[in-house]
């Protein structure tokens, strides 16, 4: 633990080295994103493998929620079941050239199966800096049943009062090192009144390990991994990257990468309280240590 002088101190650099990032990153007046539709509560799907059980047995449970889905939901049969109301993606790595050899191929396959699969009104959520390449709106566009909004996924970092300033006016959010975290951000600032979360395993711990040649390599495992067996996106283990360049991460880099992660998540946890909004992780032995647990069935219960 940190003496509290010390944390005072690191809350002022952080605070004021995240003044420049939202000048040079941020659209100040996009402001934050609205809620489109009536309904109150929202359910956020990750793609951990427990969304499998979740979609098999508790689907029901998302009937008169906002559903938001992320990454390569739509690339999956329950992408046309369930019809989310949110699609997010919020990764750099969807707007920059990749790198690695097939990636950009896999990248622009989402695109193109949110425009050829949704048939219902829904909100296409992306960062304002991809509304610099041009490559995927066309594609996009093509659906006008895809109203697309951007928003500003700039870390903001500091005092939890500057952090909260921040959320309250759209310029940014806690590290969105993981899509779960700007989707939850996003959530809050449309003022749902309970978010509920489920697929957010985030076990990864327990699936990296280093070879004898020194190199990281991680089982990212998906509810979609037996309906996407691909190159790219499979359950087998394989190095993570940094961002879209063909640089394996070192070990210190990944579990930096999952400590922004988790602490956002106390971050949000912090501005939710702040906002009145209620959040519960349905997901069953999830790593997410801030939000209240629950499952379905405690839930009607006490209803």
């Amino acid at each position: 633990m940190k003496p509290r002088f010390i944390e005072r101190i690191d809350y002022w650099v952080e605070s004021l080295l995240t003044l420049p990032k939202i000048a040079l990153l941020s659209r100040i007046g996009l402001g934050k994103p609205k809620n489109m539709f009536p309904m109150t509560d929202a359910v956020l799907l990750g793609n951990g493998p427990s969304l499998k059980d979740f979609l098999t047995n508790d689907r029901a449970f998302l009937e008169g929620k906002s559903v938001f889905c992320v990454n390569n939901f739509v690339r999956t049969a329950a992408f046309s079941v369930v019809k989310p109301q949110y699609y997010v993606l919020a990764a750099t790595d969807f707007w920059q050239q990749e790198e690695k050899k097939g990636w950009q191929e896999e990248r622009m396959r989402i695109f193109d199966e949110l425009a050829d699969k949704t048939q219902w009104p829904m909100v296409f959520l992306v960062p304002v800096l991809a509304k610099k390449h041009e490559h995927w709106k066309a594609i996009i566009g093509r659906n006008t049943n895809i109203q697309l909004v951007y928003f500003n996924n700039t870390p903001v970092e500091g005092f939890p009062g500057f952090i909260k300033f921040c959320l309250n006016r759209g310029w940014g959010m806690p590290r969105p090192h993981n899509v779960l975290v700007a989707t939850l951000s996003l959530a809050l600032m449309m003022r749902f009144n309970k978010i509920y979360i489920t697929g957010a395993d985030h076990s990864w711990l327990n699936e990296v390990f280093v070879t004898e040649d020194n190199r990281v390599f991680l089982s990212q495992k998906h509810f979609y991994d037996d309906q996407l067996q691909t190159a790219t996106y499979n359950s087998k283990a394989r190095p993570m990257y940094v961002g879209s360049t063909a640089r394996e991460r070192k070990l210190h880099e990944i579990l930096q990468k999952w400590y922004y992660s988790f602490r956002s998540y106390w971050q949000l946890k912090d501005y939710a309280e702040s906002t009145s909004s209620k959040i519960v992780n349905l997901t069953p032995k999830s790593y997410i240590d801030a939000f209240q647990r629950q499952t379905v069935k405690e839930l009607e219960l006490n209803d």
